[in-house]
């Protein structure tokens, strides 16, 4: 690279990226340089993007795409063929949590499905490629839109876009909310969806699809297991679980976390897998724990991890979620070690908390 960008500090929002063997500090604010050298950043910008991309061996999924859109079933509604495309559609995407750094970060690429499609974007390509898919389907009118995220506080307000849908099934037109990217972790864990016409933009703009009617149209498409989804045999573990007098509070925690290995998942990326294990944690685990992150930057990208701190009475538990291996049993001294040998954590509070004289006699 010819330009370096390092003199100009413009503010204190500077982030590091890797291109190969190389480290370049970018502006995020470019408020205070003038239009040559913005335009200078962000051609810099994009090759590293670029670069990123290519070093990060994401794979190709417009192959996978194009099988898909070339084998839906014959003999379905507009409704059924949509839910078709957004369930298998679910099965091939990732967040792409590197959105968290620079929101602006994936703006700009330019969405075409005769081009190259990886499997991790954020919010703004996956409702552009399912723009371009649905509208591509006879008797469906796909539109992006801009929504306020439904779990979002009133004071904050994030960027964040979806879909609607207006199509005809049977005798009624029907006006949808869509939104993929809140579905991924479901889709990719059998559960049931919970943002595919199934919420509204508190006005009454669109039509509600009962979760019995997606139930019974997944069950006719084939899209979910004779035995149900992942969230019905979690509902049943859950009411299973009990609080046992006769074992130990270590015991307890063991118990616990092994009715949860049952339903955990393999995930292709690591923001699913976190909110999966998110969830199985808030209806099975019952027991107070804290989560911090701990990540390993390789040759050609950063390997994200969760540490999982599980505490009961005078017992702790120590766990690492891997969303490509699973839960690993570890322990502070362990941690300690890893952060010695070439992890590193973002999470301020871990490095006391593994120091922390008042729980080191707890038993692991």
């Amino acid at each position: 690279m010819e330009f370096d960008v390092s003199k100009f500090q413009g503010t204190d929002s500077l982030y590091e990226t890797l291109s190969g063997e190389e480290s370049y500090k970018l502006v995020r604010d470019l408020k205070d340089l003038d239009a040559d050298e913005r335009a200078k950043i962000r051609e810099l910008k994009e090759k590293i993007v670029q670069s990123e991309l290519l070093d990060l061996g994401i794979e190709d999924i417009s192959g996978d795409i194009s099988l898909l859109m070339n084998n839906i079933p014959d003999n379905l509604t507009p409704l059924q063929k949509v839910r078709w495309v957004y369930v298998h559609l679910g099965r091939l995407f990732s967040y792409d949590y590197r959105i968290a750094n620079d929101s602006r970060y994936g703006d700009a690429k330019n969405i075409s499905l005769s081009s190259f499609i990886g499997r991790y974007q954020s919010c703004v390509q996956i409702s552009n490629i399912m723009f371009l898919l649905l509208n591509s389907i006879d008797g469906v009118t796909c539109n992006v839109i801009e929504r306020k995220l439904p779990y979002q506080l009133k004071n904050i307000t994030l960027q964040h876009v979806a879909n609607e849908v207006i199509l005809q099934d049977y005798d009624y037109e029907l006006k949808i909310l869509l939104d993929l990217t809140l579905d991924l972790y479901l889709i990719q864990a059998d559960c049931m969806t919970r943002h595919f016409g199934f919420e509204d933009d508190g006005s009454g703009t669109y039509d509600i699809i009962p979760l019995s009617n997606v139930r019974e149209m997944d069950r006719d498409l084939g899209l979910y297991q004779e035995d149900g989804y992942t969230d019905d045999v979690i509902k049943k573990i859950k009411t299973d679980i009990h609080f046992d007098e006769n074992l130990s509070d270590k015991e307890n925690i063991e118990y616990r976390l092994s009715l949860i290995n049952q339903v955990v998942r393999k995930f292709p990326g690591y923001h699913e897998g976190k909110q999966y294990v998110g969830m199985l944690f808030h209806d099975l685990l019952q027991l107070p724990y804290s989560e911090y992150n701990l990540f390993y930057r390789e040759e050609n990208e950063i390997n994200l991890k969760t540490v999982y701190h599980i505490t009961f009475g005078d017992a702790e538990k120590w766990i690492i979620y891997s969303n490509s291996v699973g839960f690993i049993s570890t322990s502070r001294e362990k941690i300690q070690e890893m952060l010695l040998h070439g992890w590193f954590t973002n999470s301020l509070s871990l490095e006391s908390v593994l120091e922390s004289d008042s729980i080191k006699g707890r038993k692991n």
